[in-house]
C-alpha cells in the first residue's frame, strides 16, 4: 500500500500566535521595514503587527496567486528578491515561518537582501551541518536560538508535530542570551491559557 500523502500544498502551515510572541518578547532588537517572503494567511504579520506596532512598513510575497501579497513569485529565485526590494526600497529584516522544504534555499535569499537580519522558523535539525547546509552554516552562524515547545501545525496533536527554533542571523548586535528556550508560551488549555504562562508561574 503507497503511504497517503499529507502534507498541506505549497508546505503551507499557520503560524501560532504564541510562536509570534515568543519572538518578539526575546528580540527586542528587531526593528524597521519587515519582508514576509512565504506570507501566507498573514497571521504570522499580523502577529507582528499586533504585538510590535512600532516595527514596519511590511512587504510581502507569496508563490500562491490566490493569496493577499505584494508580490507573487518563487522565493527560492533571486528575481522575486528584486522585485520585493523594488516595492520596498530596502528590507532591514526578513521574519518568516518558510516551507521547511524550501527553507535552504530561501534562507540565502532573505540573508543577501536583508540589511539587518533573518529571522526563521526552522525545525530544530536545520542547524545539523549536513552536506547541503553545513558549507554556508559554517560561513554564516546564526546568532541566536530561541527553542519553542513542540507544536502540531495541523492542529490535530498528531501529524506534522515538530519542536522548531527561531533562528536568528542577525547584522546588527544583538542582546544574550544567545540559546534560550521559550518555555510557557504554548497553551496548555484549550479555553486558551493566557501568554506568559511562564512569567505567571514564576510569581
Amino acid at each position: 500500500m503507497t503511504k497517503q500523502n499529507t502534507r498541506h500544498p505549497l508546505d503551507f502551515y499557520e503560524t501560532a500566535p504564541w510562536q509570534v510572541d515568543a519572538l518578539t518578547d526575546n528580540l527586542p532588537e528587531l526593528a524597521g521595514s519587515i519582508c514576509c517572503p512565504c506570507v501566507g494567511d498573514g497571521s504570522l504579520m499580523e502577529r507582528l503587527k499586533s504585538n510590535r506596532p512600532d516595527i514596519g512598513p511590511f512587504v510581502t510575497n507569496d508563490i500562491d496567486p490566490q493569496r493577499k501579497a505584494d508580490v507573487c513569485g518563487d522565493a527560492t529565485k533571486p528575481e522575486t528578491w528584486q522585485l520585493l526590494l523594488s516595492k520596498a526600497g530596502g528590507i532591514d529584516w526578513v521574519v518568516e515561518n518558510p516551507p521547511f522544504n524550501a527553507e535552504y534555499q530561501i534562507l540565502q535569499q532573505a540573508y543577501h537582501t536583508a540589511r539587518l537580519g533573518v529571522i526563521f522558523m526552522a525545525r530544530i535539525s536545520f542547524a545539523e551541518p549536513t552536506r547541503e547546509r553545513g558549507p554556508w552554516l559554517a560561513k554564516h552562524p546564526y546568532d541566536k536560538r530561541i527553542t519553542l515547545e513542540r507544536y502540531s501545525f495541523t492542529g490535530n496533536g498528531k501529524s506534522d508535530s515538530a519542536t522548531t527554533d527561531w533562528l536568528v542571523w542577525a547584522k546588527v548586535p544583538i542582546a544574550k542570551p544567545f540559546g534560550m528556550s521559550a518555555y510557557g508560551y504554548r497553551p496548555k488549555r484549550k479555553d486558551g491559557q493566557k501568554r506568559w504562562l511562564r512569567l505567571n508561574e514564576a510569581k
